[in-house]
């Protein structure tokens, strides 16, 4: 239920808050939507190991209450349209919000088997996808029909208006994942580790482990942050797509990673983990390219759709990977770290992009982002490519 309505609200908010700040009635630019998303993916990036230290000392379900608090705060970026607020209200949200992000994982970990753990991954990732369109969706039809409704104008040009309530029922749905929640009761009996001791990283035993994980997704990061906070305005600007073909395309895109997820168990299976993750990622980079050279949105829209999929669609499989390889100690310390290696980067290259954006250049970033994701694809692939077979091996030795 938790997952639900989080999904909704933030599938809701996700299409169209950018798209709301580049209304001409609201007239923010998309290199200072850059700016904002970039205060957001900073606060993270900064706050994700403290939050995986929390979440050790408090466990996953107080931190995940904490971090959907953090919609407390939207409605400022909602109304309160003054530079300033809006960077500040986007940090705070940033920081608060990470918490439940960084949680998830290992509560997950926490409270399933090995033998589970993958399909549990997926199908909460496939779940969120779900509501995620069904909230793409409403977003992209809800401004328009509230508009209408009260006879103010709609369209690429809308009333503020619907977007401004549109805007608020999302904050409402994604506040109420607080009460399902409420009822969760952990398996698992909370170990409070001593903060002297994780303050200084002792619960960390497989460092190097970590750090392998760490480098390819602090580049995928860095190229991410080149085009993926700033698709719904690259397509409005680059394609002139409406609202509502926005909402749609999110959707089925949407569509696809859900049922990619739900396939990547299996695929799992017979290749490995980061086997997977890494065919998933590579098959992912001409599409990339296509979609900033389409001729046309639907090309685009086309290619769009099938690099979210791929890209993303093995998620899922690395994070089950990544809870396995280390310690239940460290698990919420380990997503931590992986959160921050994603954020700080990505938090860096969208405020470059959005300038590039700005002056229509549309090409730059997206070969900027298939050059890092080739790299950072390879070193994971090397890194881990024997990961679990040697995983396998030790788990017989140590039965024996």
């Amino acid at each position: 239920m938790a997952i639900i309505l989080q999904g909704l609200g933030s599938g809701i908010w996700a299409v169209i808050f950018y798209y709301y700040l580049n209304l001409r009635s609201v007239n923010f630019q998309m290199d200072f939507i850059g700016n904002i998303s970039t205060a957001s993916i900073i606060a993270t990036g900064l706050v994700a190991l403290p939050a995986g230290l929390l979440c050790e000392r408090i466990g996953s379900k107080r931190t995940i209450l904490i971090g959907i608090m953090a919609s407390l705060i939207n409605p400022a970026q909602i109304w309160i349209l003054q530079p300033t607020v809006l960077l500040v209200a986007s940090f705070a949200s940033g920081l608060i919000g990470t918490l439940s992000w960084v949680a998830s994982a290992p509560f997950m970990a926490e409270n399933s088997t090995p033998k589970e753990r993958t399909h549990l991954f997926s199908f909460s990732w496939t779940l969120m996808i779900v509501m995620g369109v069904v909230g793409s969706y409403i977003g992209g039809v809800m401004p328009d029909l509230f508009n209408a409704t009260l006879g103010l104008p709609t369209g690429a040009d809308g009333s503020a208006t619907g977007y401004r309530v549109s805007l608020a029922i999302s904050v409402v749905l994604s506040l109420s994942a607080v009460f399902p929640i409420l009822f969760v009761r952990e398996s698992k009996k909370l170990q409070k580790q001593k903060m002297v001791d994780l303050l200084s990283l002792r619960n960390v035993k497989s460092s190097r482990t970590i750090i392998k994980f760490m480098i390819p997704t602090a580049i995928i990061g860095f190229g991410a942050g080149f085009i993926v906070p700033l698709f719904n305005v690259f397509f409005k600007n680059r394609f002139f797509a409406t609202q509502a073909e926005i909402g749609i395309m999110s959707s089925l895109s949407n569509v696809t990673l859900g049922i990619g997820t739900l396939v990547a168990p299996a695929l799992s299976r017979r290749l490995t983990k980061a086997k997977s993750v890494a065919l998933c990622e590579y098959l992912s980079m001409p599409f990339i390219m296509l979609t900033t050279l389409s001729p046309s949105l639907t090309w685009a829209a086309t290619a769009y759709i099938a690099r979210n999929a791929l890209m993303n669609m093995a998620g899922p499989i690395g994070t089950a990977l990544q809870m396995e390889l280390v310690t239940p100690t460290e698990r919420a310390t380990t997503n931590g770290l992986m959160v921050m290696a994603d954020n700080i980067p990505r938090g860096i290259t969208v405020s470059i992009s959005g300038i590039m954006m700005t002056g229509s250049d549309f090409f730059t970033p997206f070969l900027f982002t298939t050059v890092t994701y080739f790299i950072a694809s390879s070193l994971y692939f090397m890194f881990f490519r024997k990961a679990e077979a040697k995983m396998a091996t030790d788990s017989s030795s140590h039965a024996s």
